[in-house]
Parts: structure tokens; C-alpha cells; sequence
């Protein structure tokens, strides 16, 4: 039985830019966001965030969340600052209701590879 619209649970989709010392795999980035959602905010707080990695390139993605939880999940995203021992930066770019808005934060001629 499916669910009316009206009582899904609405998403937002946060692109984020990221600076790293070498190529990071998409599989360590996960893990490292897993592992900083669930030491900043336990395991209750990082399952109510639903956070799941959508996107993922070499200087960006798309995150997407409980739209009630954007602000924690921003957090979750600043906190991480190593993966496999290379120094990483993460900036959130921009929020949005939508993938293909959240795509639009990175242009055209970005190094995005969704």
C-alpha cells in the first residue's frame, strides 16, 4: 500500500563542493559520512536525517535528508575533515527541494561527474 503524497516525508537535496589532498572512492566518502552522522548525533539523530548519498564526484555531490534535519546534516558534512588519512574540506554550495535544482548549483563547466 503506497503512501498519499501528502504524508511522505519531504526531502532536501544539499550540493556540496569538496576539496581534497588525492581522489577520494565514493565508498570511503560514505562511510566517513556514515561514521560522523552517527558520533555527532547518535544513532537515534542520524536515522531521523535519512541521510543517503545520491551523487558523488570529484569535487562534489548530492546529499539527500529529512527536510527537518537540514541544518544537522550541514553539520554532519562539516565534520568530516579526514578520509582515509587525506585531508578533505566539505562546503555545502547550496539546498533544494529538488535533484535537478540541486545539480544546477554546480554550472555547467564544473568537474561534477554525477
Amino acid at each position: 500500500m503506497r503512501l498519499l503524497p501528502s504524508l511522505r516525508e519531504k526531502k532536501r537535496y544539499l550540493a556540496f563542493e569538496m576539496l581534497s589532498e588525492g581522489a577520494i572512492s565514493r565508498r570511503d566518502f560514505i562511510d566517513e559520512l556514515n561514521r560522523s552522522a552517527s558520533s555527532l548525533l547518535g544513532d537515534v539523530g542520524s536515522s531521523e536525517c535519512g541521510i543517503k548519498m545520491l551523487s558523488f564526484g570529484r569535487e562534489g555531490g548530492i546529499v539527500r535528508c529529512a527536510h527537518t534535519r537540514t541544518t544537522h546534516t550541514r553539520a554532519v558534512l562539516a565534520t568530516i575533515n579526514r578520509v582515509r588519512g587525506m585531508r578533505v574540506a566539505v562546503h555545502v554550495i547550496g539546498i533544494s527541494g529538488t535533484v535537478k535544482g540541486a545539480e544546477r548549483f554546480f554550472g555547467r563547466d564544473s568537474a561534477f561527474g554525477g
